[in-house]
This record gives structure tokens, C-alpha cells and sequence, in this order.
């Protein structure tokens, strides 16, 4: 006897969308409060941008994840914190990125390059960038992070590279730990709920 796959109807579609953005902020939330109970030295935060993005796509995974920062902004980090979802957006449009050249297969070196290159390399630049020109930048609060800030900026004297190589520390494992998440789960969700192509 076959089964019959049914295809999700446009109006479902844009429920599904509609209802990922918001899950999508609190997913990121649950991990953030996971990784801080652990006092691990990465984030956690932005994992769900990721999955949010492979299964609705960019705009899904942008706006959950900018929902997710604004929502910070306004209970816990401050107000001007909400800057930092353009970071999530930042995160979307690599995954979508990804996704689109077809590096989100676990099994072949070049998903593993690209996602150290883009996410451990390259998006420490944006959030340097942000740290330094809206914040000042200066050494994260996560131990570890602070620590190779200081070391940096000890040996080289040269504040831009200490707050980058910082960041990039932080994200050169934090990233590809929710992008291999990510890529996990949404690998078992059913193909008629997934609206990327």
C-alpha cells in the first residue's frame, strides 16, 4: 500500500513561517541560558538562526534571530544591545549562503572549510566591527575570550586584532557547534514542512 506524501498549502506555509520566528527566538534563548549555566566559553544563542533559515529560509532565520536580540535588549543585555541582531541576520545569510552552494552535507571537507572560513574567520570581522564602533570594544565578559584579548593586546599592542582575535575565538567554536546542530536536526524534519529550497 503506498503513502501518499501531501504537500503543505500555501496558507500553511506562511503559518509555519509565522510561527518559526518567534520559536525560533526562544530556542536561541534556551541555549544561551544552557551555555551560561554551564559558563561554557561560546554562546549558544544563535543556533536556532541557523535551523530557523535551513527549514523557512533567510528571511525566517534573520527575523527570528533579530526578534531574539530584541527581546534581550529589552529585558536583560539594554537597550542599545539590540544592535547585535544584525549579527543574527549576518548569521542567516551565511547559513543561507550554505545552504545554496550545498555545504550543509556533514559528510563531505569542503561544508567543514567553508564553515570555519565563513563562521570562525570571516563573521568575527562584522562583530568586531559592531563591538569596537558601537561599543568600544574592549574584552568580552567570558573568561577565556578576555583572557586571549589581553594576551593579544599584550604582545602586539594592537587593540583591533586583540578584540578580533577574541571574537574569533569565541565563534571559531561556537558556530560550527550550531551549525552541526542545526544541520542534524533539520536533516529529520519531514520535507513538506520545510519552506527553503
Amino acid at each position: 500500500m503506498s503513502q501518499e506524501i501531501k504537500e503543505v498549502s500555501p496558507t500553511g506555509k506562511a503559518i509555519i513561517a509565522v510561527v518559526l520566528i518567534p520559536t525560533i527566538a526562544a530556542l536561541n534563548y534556551v541555549g544561551g541560558v544552557i551555555v551560561e549555566a554551564l559558563k561554557a566559553p561560546i554562546w549558544g544563542d544563535t543556533w536556532a538562526t541557523i535551523l530557523g533559515t535551513f527549514i523557512g529560509g533567510f528571511w525566517v532565520g534573520a527575523a527570528g534571530g533579530f526578534l531574539y536580540n530584541i527581546i534581550m535588549a529589552l529585558t536583560v543585555w539594554g537597550l542599545p544591545s539590540w544592535v547585535w541582531g544584525f549579527a543574527n541576520v549576518a548569521i542567516a545569510a551565511i547559513a543561507w549562503f550554505m545552504m545554496k552552494m550545498g555545504w550543509t552535507d556533514l559528510k563531505k571537507p569542503m561544508t567543514w572549510v567553508m564553515m570555519i572560513i565563513l563562521y570562525g574567520l570571516v563573521y568575527p570581522l562584522f562583530t568586531t566591527a559592531i563591538s569596537i564602533l558601537v561599543f568600544g570594544g574592549g574584552p568580552l565578559y567570558k573568561p577565556l575570550a578576555a583572557a586571549v584579548y589581553a594576551g593579544v593586546l599584550s604582545s602586539t599592542g594592537n587593540f583591533w586584532l586583540a578584540n578580533y582575535v577574541q571574537n574569533a575565538f569565541t565563534e571559531i567554536i561556537d558556530k560550527p557547534i550550531s551549525f552541526i546542530i542545526s544541520v542534524i536536526i533539520a536533516q529529520r524534519i519531514p520535507k513538506r514542512f520545510v519552506l527553503a529550497k
